[in-house]
């Protein structure tokens, strides 16, 4: 991708790039030399100056014949970061008016790992209460930070993994398979399968660069969310036998009720039980 290019993904038009990185190339310039190197008319020319400066990228002398000058691509990139950090801002909360979060019963399909990464991330980062999660090494690095977080602020974070690591370089709690070398070798891709609070879960199996989707599901139906977490639970318990017996109370259903469960049962959200 050329230095132009770029600073059009960033929103710049087409006159804007040339214009920038002539100036970063040659140094300061008249409008009309600018013109004559980046091929465009002069009054085009002068226009996509007066909105360089505006945008805080090019600044001016003020003299006759006026030069301009590029500032530096630091200060420019740090600016446009901030700015573009501000117009997010305002975006999510704008829109965050519009959504209506309603669960439905439904099975959606995911057509891309963006789609899986972002997805898992915003189900921990919502969870309330409890997360269960199966899910292949490369998985797990991409989303551990989100379950670190989710741990850091009180809720259950429970999850079958695939390989050893020291405790301390994990803030949740995991359970080697027993079965995970043969799994690992064996499976079609990487997989992942997440439930937050028995409430809305997600099944991925994504090819083993991460690179490509293979299969993709997520869903809001609490009826199919409590029977996964309830079928996840079963697994983490079955892979810790025999080394423990007791167990966290929300990892049976005779114990803590999830609130999808809760939800199910139509119970209030204050009972726990």
């Amino acid at each position: 991708m050329s230095p132009e290019e770029t600073l059009i993904a960033l929103g710049f038009t087409e006159t804007e790039a040339l214009t920038y990185c002539e100036l970063l190339r040659a140094g300061p310039s008249t409008g009309y030399k600018i013109a004559q190197a980046i091929g465009k008319a002069q009054a085009n020319t002068y226009k996509t100056l007066a909105t360089l400066v505006q945008k805080g990228a090019v600044i001016d002398d003020g003299g006759e014949p006026r030069l301009f000058r590029a500032i530096s691509p630091d200060p420019l990139i740090r600016s446009l970061e901030a700015r573009l950090s501000e117009q997010t801002a305002t975006a999510r909360a704008a829109l965050s008016t519009l959504e209506t979060r309603l669960p439905e019963d439904r099975l959606y399909q995911l057509r891309s790992v963006d789609q899986i990464w972002a997805r898992c991330e915003d189900m921990i980062d919502n969870a309330r209460e409890i997360i269960l999660f199966d899910c292949f090494p490369a998985i797990e690095d991409r989303i551990a930070p989100a379950l670190t977080r989710a741990a850091q602020r009180g809720v259950a974070v429970h999850g079958v993994v695939y390989e050893d690591r020291p405790d301390h370089s994990r803030g949740y709690n995991t359970i080697r398979s027993r079965a995970a070398e043969s799994i690992l070798a064996r499976w079609p891709g990487a997989e992942i399968r997440l439930v937050v609070d028995a409430s809305q879960h997600l099944m991925a199996l994504v090819s083993h660069g991460s690179e490509k989707i293979l299969h993709g599901l997520w869903s809001e139906s609490v009826y199919l969310s409590v029977t996964q977490h309830y079928a996840l639970s079963a697994e983490i318990r079955l892979h810790n036998l025999p080394q423990e017996t007791a167990f966290p109370p929300q990892l049976s259903i005779a114990g803590t009720h999830p609130p999808g469960l809760r939800q199910l049962l139509s119970q209030s959200p204050d009972d726990s039980q």
